[in-house]
């Protein structure tokens, strides 16, 4: 699909793919060596405590995120592996991106639109670093980062980080390894 640009597929990206077995391992929280769609969704639980978000913002993440994952083979009530779950993300991140390349929106924005949704708990469509270390701090991760996080975005000058930041990080992240280890100023070979 993507490939008519030289860019080799996502799944032989040792970057992309040292992300996403990073990711894979947060997600299994039970540490069975399996992931599911219900757990992918039951991950997101204190997003709801720590951002302040509504049953029907959560609704709304949750329905996302079961299309996205749906697409990338991990289908309701069924258990996906790890080197399943990097097949059908690589797969589908080949259609992600071609749906970039078109201007069509993706899955992902679908998702990332959702998550900002949920963050941005004053509906100002800004992220202040407070919204930002709640965020982090739902995630499990140091809310204190959340400082790095406006300064490595760019934004650390207006304070804040907007919808289409949030959006255009997150699926760099998701699909455009080399682009982001770039952006990081790390040479990618």
């Amino acid at each position: 699909i993507c490939q008519s640009n030289n860019r080799r597929p996502l799944i032989k990206d040792v970057y992309w793919k040292l992300s996403m077995i990073d990711f894979f391992t947060i997600e299994d929280r039970n540490g069975d060596g399996f992931i599911t769609l219900e757990e992918i969704i039951a991950n997101t639980a204190p997003l709801k405590e720590h951002c302040s978000a509504s049953a029907e913002k959560m609704k709304a993440l949750a329905e996302a995120l079961t299309e996205f994952w749906t697409e990338a083979g991990i289908k309701p009530g069924k258990k996906v592996c790890k080197k399943k779950f990097l097949k059908g993300l690589s797969k589908m991140g080949e259609k992600e991106l071609e749906r970039e390349s078109k201007g069509e929106p993706t899955l992902h924005s679908a998702v990332a639109n959702a998550l900002f949704d949920i963050i941005d708990e004053n509906d100002n469509n800004q992220l202040s670093e407070k919204e930002i270390r709640n965020w982090m701090a739902a995630a499990g991760l140091n809310p204190e980062d959340a400082v790095q996080i406006i300064k490595d975005s760019g934004c650390k000058k207006k304070g804040y980080i907007c919808r289409e930041e949030l959006i255009s990080s997150e699926f760099c992240s998701f699909f455009r390894p080399d682009k982001c280890m770039i952006q990081l100023g790390i040479r990618v070979v």
